[in-house]
């Protein structure tokens, strides 16, 4: 479950702040490739309507046994770090408003070009901008 994983990783410092920039373009890039509707904000109150049924079903079975998840504090901890992560600036909201037209400009999310070089190819995103009526 991500919610689950997102919030050990906000727990156990994992995500570092000097790395939030890159963080949020990577969640923005994979985003676009993987959602058949391009969001042009990202709501975090989604996260509501994760359950303690959908907990007790899906995640509890498969962590150890005996840990203790407590569903509100996970929630309102991951929604305040991705309300402040999710910052989108003008460049990124750009993107993927062209990603949602079919066009494919990762400039607009990358500036770096070791980067740029990796996903200007990247497989899924040239799919994407296929016409496929």
């Amino acid at each position: 479950m991500n919610l689950y994983d997102t919030y050990n990783m906000i727990r156990y410092g994992l995500f570092r702040k000097s790395e939030y920039d890159l963080l949020r373009k990577a969640v923005i890039f994979y985003t676009a490739i993987s959602q058949d509707e391009i969001p042009q904000v990202y709501d975090v109150n989604r996260i509501d309507a994760i359950t303690a049924h959908k907990i007790k079903t899906d995640l509890l079975p498969v962590i150890h046994k005996g840990e203790y998840v407590e569903l509100e504090n996970m929630k309102s901890t991951v929604k305040d770090f991705l309300e402040k992560l999710l910052l989108l600036t003008d460049d990124e909201k750009a993107f993927l408003r062209a990603f949602s037209e079919k066009q494919y400009k990762p400039e607009l999310l990358f500036d770096d070009s070791d980067i740029l070089n990796r996903i200007r190819q990247h497989p899924m995103a040239l799919w994407k901008m296929q016409d496929r009526k």
